[in-house]
């Protein structure tokens, strides 16, 4: 149930004008313009706001954090009237800033009571959505491997390999430098449980990477019998895995598998989007 201060009006007014106001960069992130959000924070002067946005830049740097990246300074041309303009000081203020003046804001206004509530969802919302970012990635990254895995396998096929098994084995050891059983152990996979279903983006990324530019390979090369499909599908692999040891100091091999499975991944984003469905979703009423 609603607090009383949650029904009040200035406080519904606060985080309505504060989602109003509310810009978005080109990378996508929330911003606000400190000089069109003071009045909403409660503070009719811009000389009261100031220094709650010092406040809110020393906490950043007492966690260890870069006040820069969360308040930008700038400048502003602002009206005097009868015509006469004066550059004024202006900050560009992140979510994360916003949050932190409303923490440091004089907690009797109403309006600071307002914008905590504002800036503490729109925080949880980001948190959120951030984790579903990641899922989506992996869930995405996991459809192109399966799309991967047809193409190199129809590629080889008509190439002339018959025994698959020893086809893939031949990634597995030249991606991780061990048998398909011995990366299982090493991994610490279950019985049955397919490595994909575990792994993480980089791993994901570079198994599909290795299995398109296989199948290119045999297919630009002419390439055509087991033999010489098995060897070049194992040279594509031992370079991939050659570049992902270069460029991120990682084998693949000791990198981590996931705690939770694809379909664990994709029973939660299942749950989100239905709640996103539910949220989205508008009473009428007569």
């Amino acid at each position: 149930m609603a607090s009383d201060l949650e029904k009040t009006p200035i406080y519904r007014h606060t985080m309505q004008r504060l989602e109003e106001v509310k810009r978005v960069n080109s990378q996508g992130d929330d911003f606000w313009l400190a000089r069109e959000i003071h009045g909403i924070f409660g503070y009719p002067t811009w000389d009261k706001f100031v220094p709650v946005i010092e406040k809110a830049a020393q906490s950043i740097t007492s966690t260890g954090g870069d006040p820069s990246h969360h308040i930008a300074q700038t400048s502003k041309l602002m009206e005097l009237g009868k015509g006469a303009k004066k550059r004024g000081v202006e900050y560009f203020l992140s979510r994360g800033a916003c949050y932190l003046i409303a923490m440091n804001g004089d907690v009797t206004k109403p309006e600071i009571a307002g914008a905590q509530h504002y800036f503490a969802v729109q925080t949880r919302f980001a948190e959120i959505d951030q984790k579903s970012v990641a899922d989506r990635k992996r869930l995405d990254l996991r459809e192109d491997v399966k799309r991967a895995v047809k193409r190199v396998t129809d590629v080889a096929k008509d190439a002339g390999v018959t025994r698959f098994a020893l086809f893939h084995h031949a990634r597995n050891k030249g991606l991780y430098g061990m048998s398909t059983k011995e990366l299982a152990a090493h991994k610490g996979l279950r019985d049955g449980e397919n490595l994909f279903e575990r792994a993480g983006s980089l791993e994901l990324s570079a198994n599909e990477f290795q299995m398109q530019l296989a199948a290119s390979k045999i297919v630009n090369e002419g390439i055509s019998g087991e033999e010489a499909s098995i060897k070049a599908n194992f040279t594509v692999a031992k370079e991939v895995r050659s570049t992902v040891q270069n460029q991120s100091g990682t084998d693949l091999a000791d990198i981590p598998l996931e705690p939770d499975s694809i379909s664990d991944v994709r029973k939660r984003e299942k749950i989100r989007q239905q709640k996103r469905i539910k949220s989205s979703s508008v009473k009428i009423t007569k």
